[in-house]
């Protein structure tokens, strides 16, 4: 790697562990060995930048990139055979500027899009948003093509009009624009900002608009934001809204919107089957999540209420710092659509050698969960050092369940690991 080039190591990272344990439920004991290998590293890159002279100038930016893009892969990986090298040639900004406004001639500005949730995210699955939080994009509607940004006077502007997509007889046509404002000063501490966008077509999903807004407020004490997307597609209304609020010791957190469409939008806007996406939830409509959170006295307060309209996913949750060294936290959770409900309690203890945890917890299954820790960072510098005893639930120890398994004594495991 070094003769191919200017090498960068900061995206190289790994950790080898080894372990000892016991699975008390498997009755398998012994060594684990674990090498977790992730790498963003560039062996080669060129930056260009040019620009030229005048009242009105041209400029344009490239990058040119060659390197290995993996994640927590095994020891002896070989990248190569595992198609993970990397290259990019990208142009990343070319534009005609002036003081006071701009030409880009890369592609027309895509839709605004200002809320997105900060509590609800898809469901795990095979693709690649795993996570992402639920966002109505209007992008995903309000599709635009080839064309120009202009910015002008803290205005930005999306035209497009795609060459293969219009006939001069008007038998085809897709004409696209977008715009964003600047942020409005309407009062002491108070923003506002609005963008939109529209598509004109007899191609495709046809026509269809978008209109998003945010207004915020800052002052010593209070910082509050709303946030809008609205689409009109085929003539239907979808809509998000999100709020994030805090006051103090005191902060709120409100999102809602129509739908969630992440089963046909992935977090790079490919359709499900180049991908795929996964809902947040069974229902796919009307979703309503909030959290209210304080500190109060030392005592740090939540209440989360996921899918309100269907589900109703409630939790309730507390912690408190005995002192400087000990944490402890309780939680309650309760699903008003199933009858579902589960509780739990931990707690912490951090010296400066070492942190001791405890967890344990139970549900209306009449499944019990137990763990505990030890772990030192600084006992051996440059190395970990933990011994936990995990997945445990003796509610149910010993009690056969399905085809004669038992349920659950957990596993004890002795570690080191080593990381750079």
């Amino acid at each position: 790697m070094v003769l191919v080039g200017s090498v960068v190591f900061a995206g190289f990272t790994g950790n080898a562990e080894v372990s000892f344990g016991a699975g008390l439920d498997s009755g398998l004991w012994g060594f684990g060995n674990t090498v977790e290998l992730t790498s963003d590293v560039v062996i080669s890159e060129t930056l260009v930048d040019n620009a030229g002279d005048g009242d009105i100038w041209a400029e344009i930016a490239a990058e040119l990139t060659f390197g290995f893009d993996f994640e927590d892969q095994a020891n002896e990986n070989d990248a190569f055979a595992d198609g993970e090298m990397v290259s990019n040639a990208e142009i990343t900004s070319a534009k005609i500027v002036s003081d006071d406004w701009y030409v880009g001639i890369l592609g027309a500005m895509s839709a605004p899009n200002f809320a997105v949730s900060a509590l609800d995210t898809e469901a795990d699955g095979a693709g690649d948003d795993d996570g992402d939080p639920i966002d109505l994009k209007p992008s995903n509607y309000v599709g635009d093509n080839a064309g120009v940004e202009v910015g002008l006077a803290g205005y930005v502007f999306g035209v497009s009009v795609d060459n293969t997509m219009n006939a001069l007889d008007g038998s085809a046509y897709n004409m696209f624009g977008s715009v964003t404002t600047p942020e409005f000063a309407l009062g002491d501490g108070l923003t506002a900002q609005l963008g939109a966008a529209a598509v004109l077509s007899n191609l495709g999903t046809g026509n269809a608009a978008s209109a998003s807004a945010k207004v915020a407020y800052a002052d010593d004490m209070m910082n509050a934001t709303v946030s809008t997307d609205m689409i009109f597609d085929g003539g239907d209304l979808k809509a998000e809204v999100a709020v994030a609020a805090a006051y103090d010791a005191y902060s709120l957190d409100l999102y809602y919107a129509t739908e969630d469409d992440s089963a046909t939008f992935d977090s790079d806007d490919e359709a499900v089957a180049d991908g795929g996406g996964y809902t947040a939830y069974t229902e796919t409509a009307d979703i309503l999540s909030a959290k209210v959170a304080a500190t109060v006295a030392d005592v740090s307060l939540s209440l989360t209420g996921l899918n309100l309209v269907h589900a109703q996913d409630l939790t309730i949750a507390a912690s408190y710092p005995v002192s400087d060294m000990l944490t402890v936290g309780a939680e309650f959770g309760y699903v008003v659509d199933t009858e579902a409900w589960s509780v739990g309690a931990d707690a912490t203890y951090a010296t400066d050698m070492y942190t001791l945890a405890a967890a344990a917890g139970f549900n209306s299954a009449e499944e019990l969960s137990m763990s505990a820790s030890i772990e030192s960072t600084t006992m051996i510098p440059g190395a970990t050092l933990k011994l936990a005893w995990e997945d445990a639930d003796y509610i149910n120890s010993g009690v056969a369940v399905g085809d004669g398994a038992t349920d659950n004594l957990g596993s004890i495991t002795a570690s080191a690991s080593i990381a750079f």
